[in-house]
């Protein structure tokens, strides 16, 4: 059994929901923090909302005058924070983040209020001092500041943002609100008869079917039991559906018909599921400590307030494993396709799941890193885990899987037990449906200009 370290964090809240926004208010001020151009964005807003009040302090302006100049300061924030939101949920899409969210258990809206908090609080702090500290020193400023019009233009930037940040939940939101619950409990009692398992179903999918476009569905009528504690291998040609399927079955999409679930009974909470995206499930710009404290907060509850240990990170079993104690405090964007891996691998397996997803685990990675990923997987299999692997890799099938299924033409076209087959030959054939082509003719022998055989 993997070992994992009793956990350190303390959570100072009163509820798991303060401790979850908490969570993400941390992520996106680390986020700031590691972004120049943002602060530079910052910078630049409060000085130039700043030299427009003291223009209108140091001149002697009409009210006509100086009432649209100080509504300008105000907009100015608006205008200039707005865009510090931009693309803030298809980052958080792409990177993972919304999955490891999604895997915390916690409801679905709390992302988005965390986020709409985070967008309207700099520039209402910003609208507050710049209404406050200039007219308590410079008196001729207070009567633009007082009444119903000083108000209204105070509150100017918080349109502005409000607005901003509602286009950007429309237009890259849709990661968020295509979630659904997965978990139900006694879904055994529809198992399948072509294969009844001993061990319980962890996964049941039944005639599903999905698709990105109107009338051109990736998955359709797909029917697939997975028992608790086996290693399933997903192949399949590029685009064959094998990451929608996972996307299916751990609800970050809806089908369009039939269902995908898992067994509420075996995994009692998303808690237990792990899905390895391939950023990792890290936010590229903190480093690998900082994703930690994050994912350690999201899984916070009242009787595991610290589900990680993070001071004492570098002697923990996982990360020396990996060899990522001297990584620890880079960016998740500084380090390379395996390292990443590593770091996210070992961040989702501190949390202790049962059924882990993995999306291409092998991918781009050292044979140093293959081997030690194949190795956890298989003391992963050995503890009991469920395991699902989207893979190429066929020596990793042939290592780590009990079972393979094949995804061709928007359905499963094969799914065979790899204790099956004799030999690796008959394995290959079977899995890329006896497809594997030899001594292809790439026409390197003809002549490019005319098309004939070079002598």
């Amino acid at each position: 059994m993997v070992g994992v370290s009793i956990p350190k964090i303390v959570i100072h809240h009163h509820s798991i929901i303060e401790a979850y926004m908490h969570a993400v208010f941390y992520k996106n001020l680390i986020q700031f923090r590691h972004d120049p151009t943002k602060l530079f964005v910052i910078g630049l807003t409060v000085i130039c909302s700043a030299t427009i009040i003291a223009l209108i302090a140091g001149t002697d302006l009409t009210a006509r005058l100086a009432s649209p100049l100080y509504q300008c300061a105000f907009a100015i924030i608006g205008v200039g924070l707005a865009p510090l939101i931009v693309d803030a949920f298809r980052d958080d899409a792409a990177e993972g983040v919304i999955t490891a969210i999604r895997a915390s258990g916690q409801t679905t809206w709390r992302y988005p209020m965390a986020q709409l908090v985070t967008a309207l609080l700099p520039p209402a702090v910003l609208s507050l001092l710049l209404a406050t500290v200039p007219t308590s020193l410079v008196p001729s400023l207070r009567p633009l500041a007082e009444g119903g019009q000083g108000v209204a233009a105070a509150l100017t930037p918080l349109p502005i943002v409000a607005a901003t940040y509602l286009y950007q939940l429309v237009s890259h939101g849709k990661a968020i609100f295509m979630t659904t619950n997965t978990l139900d409990h006694g879904i055994a009692d529809d198992a399948s008869d072509a294969a009844v398992p001993t061990a319980p179903l962890a996964i049941r999918v039944r005639d599903l079917t999905f698709g990105y476009k109107r009338n051109k569905p990736v998955l359709e009528h797909v029917d697939l039991d997975v028992p608790a504690g086996q290693s399933l291998g997903i192949l399949g040609y590029n685009g064959a559906g094998k990451t929608t399927l996972f996307s299916l079955i751990t609800g970050l999409l809806r089908p369009w018909h039939g269902s995908a679930t898992i067994n509420a009974d075996v995994f009692h909470s998303m808690r237990d599921v792990f899905q390895l995206t391939e950023s990792g499930n890290l936010a590229m710009n903190m480093t690998i400590r900082e994703n930690l404290r994050f994912h350690a907060m999201l899984y916070a509850t009242r009787d595991d307030p610290h589900p990680i240990d993070l001071e004492h990170l570098d002697t923990l079993p996982m990360v020396r494993a990996f060899e990522l104690q001297d990584h620890l405090d880079k960016k998740a964007k500084e380090l390379s396709t395996g390292l990443r891996k590593r770091a996210g691998l070992m961040a989702g397996l501190l949390l202790d799941p049962k059924l882990i997803l993995l999306d291409e685990p092998t991918n781009a990675v050292d044979p140093i890193t293959r081997q030690l990923l194949i190795d956890l997987m298989r003391q992963l299999k050995a503890d009991g885990r469920t395991i699902l692997t989207i893979t190429h890799d066929l020596d990793y099938c042939r290592q780590v899987a009990d079972r393979v299924v094949v995804l061709d033409d928007k359905r499963i076209v094969r799914d065979c037990m790899v204790a099956d087959f004799a030999d690796e030959d008959a394995f290959r054939n079977a899995v890329t449906l006896g497809r594997e082509r030899d001594h292809v003719d790439f026409g390197l022998h003809m002549n490019p200009a005319s098309g004939k055989e070079s002598r």
